[in-house]
């Protein structure tokens, strides 16, 4: 509902994917020249959505206001003037004022969803022309699998579930089945670090210690944790986790400046 929407953080949802795709990286990585062949990643060309609300968007958008304040009878409230006055504590003068002020809403927020969506495009297919010329090492899958079946179980924690009703509830499958598809998801967090590693090796794209205290410091702004000193406490392997999401952040940047 518009009146109480908290736009989500873009960064913070990134970080989020990153660390649950990419996990931790080994204090020795192994040489990506010496496993990946790198295809086109500049000049790339993507199709962009638009970033266009139809009037349909923004009747299902007023349904759920009207929803919300239904009655006891489940009757939907009616969306008239005075009742968008008073809902919103005087903020918009009238149901006109607050569906423009919601269409605007509604259009950042596409915009945003579509801009990330075209930089993962990018990425995607800078992925996809990249070629594996060598097995990857066995420690380094191991690695990537272990992480991945970790966070999962660290997001079922955060929700207050045991990890089987987690998989089973929000993923739709056995622990067994989990674990197999961890081991086949590893094998492509493994091709997707050693590309993001290539290209940032072949471009000179390095993440600073600057870099880092800033992403930190977007953490506790955000939420997340309760002072940057406890981000740190959390050990290297978070650290690790930061610094991979930061070097995707300015990879996909670079493919983004120089694609068509």
């Amino acid at each position: 509902m518009f009146m109480n929407r908290k736009k989500s953080s873009a960064v913070f949802l990134c970080a989020l994917s990153a660390v649950f795709l990419f996990g931790c990286s080994s204090p020795k990585e192994p040489d990506p020249d010496d496993y990946i062949k790198l295809g086109q990643y500049k000049g790339l060309e993507v199709e962009r959505s638009e970033y266009k609300v139809s009037p349909e968007d923004l009747q299902d958008e007023l349904d759920m206001l009207a929803n919300a304040y239904s009655d006891e009878s489940g009757e939907p409230a009616e969306l008239t003037d005075d009742f968008i006055r008073d809902i919103s504590d005087g903020r918009f003068k009238d149901l006109a004022a607050y569906t423009a002020a919601l269409e605007e809403q509604m259009k950042s927020e596409y915009e945003e969803f579509y801009e990330l969506q075209y930089y993962e495009d990018l990425w995607n297919k800078a992925v996809d022309n990249a070629t594996v010329i060598k097995d990857f090492p066995p420690e380094y899958l191991q690695k990537k699998t272990e992480r991945s079946v970790i966070n999962a179980r660290k997001y079922a924690q955060s929700l207050n579930m045991p990890f089987e009703d987690f998989v089973d509830q929000k993923m739709g499958m056995t622990v067994e089945e989990f674990n197999t598809q961890a081991i086949e998801y590893a094998k492509v967090a493994a091709k997707e670090s050693m590309v993001l590693a290539a290209i940032a090796k072949a471009e000179n794209i390095t993440v600073s210690d600057e870099d880092i205290d800033k992403a930190i410091k977007e953490y506790v702004d955000l939420g997340a944790f309760d002072s940057e000193e406890a981000f740190r406490n959390e050990g290297p392997d978070k650290m690790e986790e930061l610094r991979e999401y930061i070097l995707m952040s300015k990879v996909q940047d670079f493919l983004a400046e120089n694609s068509k």
